[in-house]
């Protein structure tokens, strides 16, 4: 089977989100002999690079087009489409010029596209091909939570306005082909309940040989940990709960407690949280394995955001026993107390992070049933066969609907 990538981004390893999942994904079709190209924006260029070479680190593209700028494309698309910044921001609509110059010389049986970049193409029919949509996760989902919860008015404003222009571009989407993946169930409920025959769910892969179990750590440090991109919105907010409504009390029964909060890029707002007693703000770390691996609970107060948490599965992989909400655990579906505990409430969480902190044998039973757990839905052969599978079902191909319809 013979591949096209197409990416908003320059797939990845560490990256953000998007250019993680189509890293992975690419890797894992090689790895079951698939040919795979990749055709990615970069600021004003376009790539078309051989899967392989860039898997293995060698990032020679085969061919390269350049543009002065594409400034007046995003401005088109956001003020005159009505499409949002996110999406707008990746306004490259010489893409097409260069799809069907390929795909004249090149035939792909499947052509993959992120839902990002989609906008692009007047029309992404090609004949022989199966032409796959990868929204990658529910981003209006997100948003319609991080607009409950906000209370700051002009973000709430913001909120309200991308949210809007989301969801006509999902509902564009909806229109230009009949097959896609998305990351989780509960994404693929929200954006798809009337239609889901049309989607199939592909998670991330959790690399199991990378994040394993260390057994050279002796004994963990009374610590709590949470990890991810410090300057992502939902981060930001767990961050800053995690440590003023949730460590705090519970530093007042343990003064030896401590909170680390790992990951790059913290905002103004997650820095401050350094200056509190027992709180370290990592910033970017060269290997962040070494915080969960050391921690004694792993505690995800997130309380909007969408997909699938990875940071989750990483730290289950890794053996640290977790404390999570329900939103946290939407796109991945443990049950509660079984291989993790989930909680709403900041007086849930304070009980609950302490009776882990207390009871260690119970912690260590909680985080072996996750591994398990994860190792049992979230391995790289599991995924790649699913992601094979969506390629190859001869699903039906559906008839456009109308707009009454949608």
């Amino acid at each position: 089977m013979k591949v096209l990538f197409i990416t908003h981004r320059k797939p990845k390893v560490p990256g953000k989100g998007d250019q993680v999942r189509a890293f992975q994904q690419m890797k894992s079709l090689l790895k079951k002999g698939h040919i795979v190209h990749c055709l990615f924006q970069e600021k004003d260029e376009a790539y078309l690079c051989c899967a392989a070479s860039m898997v293995n680190g060698d990032n020679t593209e085969k061919y390269k087009i350049k543009t002065k700028n594409n400034h007046w494309s995003a401005v088109k698309s956001f003020f005159l489409k009505g499409y949002p910044l996110s999406v707008s921001l990746h306004s490259f609509p010489v893409l097409e010029v260069f799809l069907k110059t390929l795909t004249h010389h090149f035939h792909y049986d499947v052509i993959h596209v992120q839902s990002k970049v989609l906008h692009n193409f007047a029309n992404i029919s090609i004949s022989g091909s199966t032409v796959i949509v990868d929204y990658i996760d529910a981003i209006s989902l997100n948003l319609e939570r991080r607009y409950k919860w906000t209370r700051n008015l002009f973000e709430k404003w913001a909120v309200r306005g991308e949210l809007r222009r989301m969801k006509k571009y999902e509902a564009f989407i909806k229109k230009q082909c009949s097959k896609a993946i998305i990351i989780s169930p509960m994404d693929k409920k929200f954006l798809h309940s009337r239609r889901a025959k049309q989607t199939d769910v592909v998670p991330n892969y959790i690399d199991l040989s990378y994040f394993h179990m260390n057994q050279f750590v002796e004994s963990r440090k009374k610590a709590l940990v949470f990890t991810g991109t410090m300057s992502y919105a939902p981060n930001v907010d767990a961050a800053v709960r995690l440590v003023n409504d949730i460590y705090l009390p519970l530093k007042k029964t343990s003064p030896d407690l401590e909170c680390w909060i790992v990951g790059t890029n913290p905002s103004a707002e997650v820095q401050k949280l350094n200056k509190m007693d027992g709180v370290t703000v990592t910033g970017f770390v060269e290997d962040i394995r070494h915080w969960q691996w050391r921690a004694a609970v792993y505690v995800c107060p997130l309380r909007f955001g969408a997909g699938q948490q990875n940071k989750i599965l990483e730290a289950s992989a890794l053996g640290c026993p977790i404390v999570m909400s329900s939103v946290t655990n939407a796109g991945i579906g443990f049950t509660n107390n079984e291989e993790a505990i989930i909680c709403e409430y900041n007086e849930e969480f304070i009980e609950q992070t302490e009776r882990l902190l207390l009871n260690q044998q119970h912690a260590e039973i909680l985080a072996k049933r996750a591994r398990v757990f994860v190792a049992s839905r979230f391995s790289e052969e599991i995924v790649a066969d699913q992601l094979v599978a969506a390629y190859t079902s001869n699903e039906r191909q559906y008839p456009k609907k109308s707009e009454a319809e949608e």
